[in-house]
């Protein structure tokens, strides 16, 4: 923001914000809005396509507030409003709790910062840009006063700037006004900037609905793949029915044989043999093979149709969604299809300083595999690490799908020293095939072990173990009824 203009503004607004109370802050990336009651808001638009100050008769938004410690502004009264740098605004508050606090509001370059500040110790920062925390003891930044006003607004509309029009050149840029002063022109510019931002923002909050209608309608293709391919079931037991039938004429080691169909004996069918293995093993994997086939189309097509449902259900709210008039209308719109269909849609950022997710308190995933047992799995590298040899007990059970990336899954019984039984063992297998890599496919290779026996090795990455004595069962990628996913 042109620092001219900015100082004019403070200029403008200081006699109306001293001595009145503040309400309580929004946030909603990158827009920061501070109600001044009986006199408006002050807006600070702290990223692309700002940054950019301006005061407003309404608020931005509706339904966001700020961080907890931002809170403290609410009820604050302004005791004083300067600029301590050409861009940086320095707002002075007493709160309710009598502390005195200062909101410094930096906007430099593409990207803005807003931090609370009490005994000059940062409590709060929003924003992007780099944090600017002035000394008790800096003077206020002198700046002539303006004419009426006229802005140049380029591409970038934060860099909205007092000229005059003949000076103007740039085939991108556009002038606006004249206007009688700077709490005019800026609320003009700052409107239109406020637009970008809401962009930004819809864009940024719609995004797991947009990655989740994506999802559901790739799984929808890998389960019609899927079950295109478990068609061949009844080929597969036909053959397997004609060997059976004629495998007294099928010669040792033969790598090919011509039989007469057993469904239609003018019709002969060539069967591919493998001439290693005898005629009855031959006969009997055809046979597992076609009744898991079968299986899995079953399964797959009950799948699709629930899939399949989901993804044109959430694909017509993001329409509805895309087809919202105004930004709190799409907030609303959000809202409703957040709790409609359960989905994690929380756009408000990680603040600046904030530990990352692996360094916080932990509360693992997990899910209630039978009474006796439990399963806890892993949602990242570092904490596959965790729960696999930190929270495991040796005597636990550890699964992963096997040779594709996915969740360590550790099994832990509530009591006994029993094994786990076979249903637990194939629906821990099925939560570890459900976060893995092979999701999509109707059945999925798991390996499962003792934790004793899981260990790093030499060079290996977060998450990056080897096993021994490793049992692997074939099951479908899915979740219990209940649990914490």
């Amino acid at each position: 923001m042109n620092a001219a203009l900015l100082a004019q503004l403070v200029r403008e607004i200081r006699n109306g914000l001293v001595g009145q109370p503040l309400g309580m802050p929004s946030w909603f990336a990158p827009v920061l809005a501070i109600p001044v009651y009986g006199r408006g808001h002050l807006i600070a638009i702290l990223e692309s396509p700002g940054p950019f100050l301006f005061f407003a008769d309404m608020s931005p938004f509706e339904g966001a507030v700020a961080p907890a410690r931002m809170a403290k502004l609410s009820g604050a009264f302004v005791d004083g409003i300067r600029l301590d740098d050409p861009r940086v605004l320095r707002i002075d508050a007493t709160t309710r709790e009598r502390e005195r606090v200062s909101l410094h509001v930096a906007l430099f370059g593409a990207a803005g910062s807003a931090a609370l500040v009490r005994d000059g110790v940062t409590m709060e920062t929003l924003g992007k840009g780099r944090e600017v925390v002035s000394s008790e003891a800096h003077s206020e930044v002198a700046a002539p006063v303006l004419p009426p006003i006229r802005l140049v607004v380029r591409a970038s509309l934060g860099a909205a700037a007092p000229t005059r029009e003949a000076n103007v050149a740039d085939g991108d840029a556009r002038v606006l006004g004249p206007f009688p002063n700077a709490r005019v022109a800026c609320a003009e510019v700052g409107m239109r900037v406020l637009e970008g931002a809401h962009e930004t923002i819809l864009h940024r909050v719609t995004r797991p609905l947009r990655r989740r209608v994506e999802s559901l309608g790739k799984l929808v293709a890998h389960l019609e793949e899927d079950i295109a391919r478990a068609a061949e079931h009844g080929e597969i037991r036909r053959e397997a029915e004609t060997l059976a039938a004629f495998q007294t004429r099928v010669p040792t080691g033969a790598a090919s044989i011509e039989l007469p169909d057993v469904y239609d004996g003018s019709r002969m069918r060539t069967i591919a043999l493998d001439p290693t293995e005898p005629v009855h093993a031959q006969v009997e994997k055809r046979f597992r093979r076609a009744a898991k086939l079968e299986r899995s189309a079953e399964h797959a097509e009950r799948r699709l149709e629930l899939v399949r449902r989901e993804h044109v259900d959430l694909a017509a709210a993001l329409g509805v969604l895309e087809g919202t008039s105004s930004f709190n209308e799409a907030l609303r719109t959000l809202e409703a299809i957040r709790a409609k269909f359960d989905l994690e849609l929380d756009a408000s950022p990680r603040p600046l300083g904030a530990p990352k997710k692996r360094e916080q308190v932990k509360s693992y995933r997990s899910f209630d595999v039978d009474p006796q047992w439990f399963a806890l799995v892993g949602r990242s590298n570092f904490e596959n690490d965790e729960i696999t040899f930190q929270v495991a007990k040796p005597t636990d059970w550890w699964f992963h799908a096997q040779g594709v990336p996915g969740s360590h899954v550790v099994l832990r019984p509530r009591g006994g020293n029993d094994g786990p039984p076979a249903r637990v063992i194939e629906r821990t297998a099925s939560i570890a095939a459900h976060f893995s890599k092979a999701k999509h496919s109707s059945l999925v290779p798991v390996i499962y072990t003792q934790r004793k026996y899981v260990r790093k090795f030499r060079g290996a990455r977060p998450g990056q173990v080897t096993c021994e004595r490793e049992k692997m069962v074939m099951v479908p990628p899915e979740l219990p009824d209940s649990g914490d996913s």
